[in-house]
């Protein structure tokens, strides 16, 4: 994230007085996104706008916010359960920064990746290639799709009372779209249980028709990366792994060293960059200095963007992800079920 972002959109953060300042400019900009955003959402409810019906069974996976609530794994673990079932699942996803792509082709191999700024063609084009369900990876703002199910996800760590709306703050839509949604589904990385309780309770008085759920993002492994084509080595566990660097280029890069600290491992030394950051040769020249000989500990998305240029200088090993309903599956196992025609 971008210095001037990480002043105005941390809450802990617009205190200094350089962030309140840029706040305040761009207040009048907020007010207008926000009218924006209430206009095209009136259209669509109202039916002026016109949206598709997904030709096959489709699950819509997003946000409220710009990153950091777990879109990514949640949507590959709905696309492996899917399979598990029985069902051809793909996934389908703008690709924006190209690295979400490559991580869910190396999460799960055996499901089809369709890219396509539109994602009723995308969905299409899924099915002319034999998906019978899709998986949309960031799709709860695209309404020109009608999906069957919405699972709308809030972080615990990015909760606030009053959201700030873009380009003031991290939100794309103010509170009142989850009413949208099928399932609400809190996700915790670093957050406590007690947050993450006192978020499901602001979410039953704000959505009390909508049911819930409570996910656990959390590291499982780590495991070598190979190379796009050869994939990911054997899991193992990261207790007491130590890496000469750590790095993260996402929404919150340190959430990721607190994760990685928690299960153990060592690193020596850390560095955070924007999300979906492009690595320039300066950036690969700096983190081959710091990283020496290895290994280098980085996030998938990361891995996929560094890999090409380091791989052959030091081993790059990545967190996995595993995803822990804590409460509310039974709403989860009605989607799967729901999808897949039981």
């Amino acid at each position: 994230m971008d210095t001037w972002q990480r002043r105005v959109w941390r809450s802990d953060e617009p205190a200094e007085l350089g962030g309140r300042a840029l706040s305040a400019l761009l207040t009048p900009a907020e007010w207008l996104y926000r009218v924006a955003v209430a206009a095209r959402n009136w259209a669509y409810d109202r039916q002026v706008l016109r949206s598709t019906a997904a030709p096959i069974p489709t699950l819509a996976v997003g946000n409220l916010t710009v990153g950091g609530t777990g879109k990514t794994p949640v949507a590959a673990w709905f696309a492996s359960c899917l399979r598990a079932r029985g069902r051809r699942p793909a996934i389908v996803m703008r690709g924006y920064g190209g690295d979400e792509v490559e991580v869910h082709r190396l999460l799960n191999p055996s499901v089809p990746v369709h890219v396509s700024a539109d994602r009723v063609a995308g969905v299409r084009c899924a099915q002319v290639a034999g998906a019978d369900v899709a998986v949309l990876d960031d799709a709860f703002q695209h309404r020109a799709i009608r999906a069957h199910v919405y699972v709308a996800l809030v972080a615990a760590e990015e909760w606030e009372e009053a959201p700030r709306l873009l380009p003031r703050g991290p939100w794309r839509e103010p509170l009142e779209a989850l009413g949208r949604a099928t399932v609400v589904v809190a996700t915790r990385k670093i957050a406590s249980g007690t947050d993450v309780d006192r978020l499901s309770e602001r979410l039953a008085a704000l959505v009390p028709a909508v049911p819930r759920a409570v996910a656990h993002i959390g590291v499982s492994a780590l495991a070598r990366y190979k190379g796009a084509d050869t994939g990911l080595g054997e899991p193992f566990s990261p207790r007491g792994f130590r890496c000469a660097l750590g790095l993260a280029g996402v929404a919150r890069p340190d959430a990721v060293r607190q994760q990685l600290q928690q299960e153990g491992v060592v690193i020596q030394n850390w560095q955070a960059f924007p999300d979906h950051h492009r690595y320039s040769q300066a950036d690969l020249v700096r983190i081959a200095r710091v990283a020496g000989p290895g290994p280098l500990v980085a996030t998938l998305k990361d891995a996929v963007k560094l890999g090409p240029a380091l791989a052959s200088e030091l081993d790059i090993y990545v967190p996995l992800q595993r995803v822990v309903w804590e409460s509310g599956s039974e709403h989860v196992d009605c989607l799967l079920a729901r999808l897949s025609g039981e």
